[in-house]
């Protein structure tokens, strides 16, 4: 296999690998934003692709995910 074919076999999986996680999004249905992209960011995501998945900036992705952790790790109070 020459460095060209290979090349393009990398591109096809990559194409590939955003079809599946667009697949996976729409698939969520109307969970909430940070939910889905620690779903993505689990599935190895990472936070500029789950950006342009979920139609969001890589900024707000960042922070939904710090909240999302942030909320699993905090005990409930009540």
């Amino acid at each position: 296999m020459s460095g060209g074919e290979f090349k393009k076999g990398i591109q096809a999986l990559e194409k590939i690998g955003k079809v599946l996680g667009a697949f996976y999004a729409s698939q969520l249905g109307e969970m909430d934003q940070g939910i889905k992209a620690e779903h993505l960011s689990r599935c190895g995501f990472s936070n500029v692709e789950i950006a342009d998945l979920l139609g969001m900036k890589a900024n707000a992705v960042n922070v939904a995910l710090h909240r999302v952790r942030k909320s699993k790790s905090r005990p409930n109070k009540k």
